[in-house]
């Protein structure tokens, strides 16, 4: 058994055959549909049982950040390609080439009058999973110090399940852990710092 990690190289391994799951953002989604030699198809994330319904997946992805300080002619022109980015058919463009969730609801229906989800349905479970259930406290996204060193050690812990390596509770309980040490550091090393403090 080969665990890839992260990066180029599991997906590479994936759209070969070599690999049988390959565990990745949405975002891939083009990437694979263009490269892949296999017959493959994708799903949606597991949950727990006794969680019916399921709740949504938390949002990832990129963002686009808007700076202050700048003249009211760079504010127009920002303004200029926020517009354009959010228009329906833009979006829809973009949700096509690179798997990435269409932004707005009205770029979502038109994909869907267009029949895009007949011919790539796995495009759509995204979507879906972003939309399920009703969101709450735990399921609206999240932001903490550290959050990708704790991203990371709970990769680390899956794929050891994913290796024969630990069980599954096992992998889960030492994921907690690792992540609430990760806070107790970012803590220390934050104390009495403010987030207005830390902006430019």
């Amino acid at each position: 058994m080969q665990i890839a990690g992260q990066g180029f190289s599991p997906e590479q391994l994936f759209t070969s055959g070599r690999c049988s799951t390959f565990v990745n953002s949405t975002a891939s989604h083009g990437n694979i549909e263009r490269n892949a030699t296999i017959n493959w198809s994708a799903t949606f994330l597991p949950h727990e049982s006794d969680i019916n319904p399921p709740l949504n997946s938390t949002i990832g992805g990129g963002a686009i950040w808007v700076m202050k300080g700048h003249t009211p002619e760079r504010y127009e022109a920002v303004a200029a390609f926020l517009d354009f980015v959010a228009q329906p058919e833009t979006q829809v463009w973009w949700h096509g080439a690179t798997g990435y969730v269409p932004a707005t609801n009205r770029a979502y229906a038109l994909a869907r009058e267009r029949g895009y989800y007949k011919d790539h349905p796995t495009r759509e479970i995204a979507v879906l999973q972003l939309s399920r259930g009703t969101p709450n406290e735990n399921s609206r996204g999240f932001r903490f110090g550290n959050f990708v060193q704790t991203m990371l050690a709970q990769r680390q812990e899956v794929e050891a399940v994913f290796a024969g390596q630990k069980q599954p509770q096992e992998a889960m309980d030492d994921a907690v852990k690792r992540g609430n040490e990760i806070l107790r550091q970012f803590e220390k090393l934050n104390a009495g710092k403010t987030p207005e403090a830390d902006r430019p």
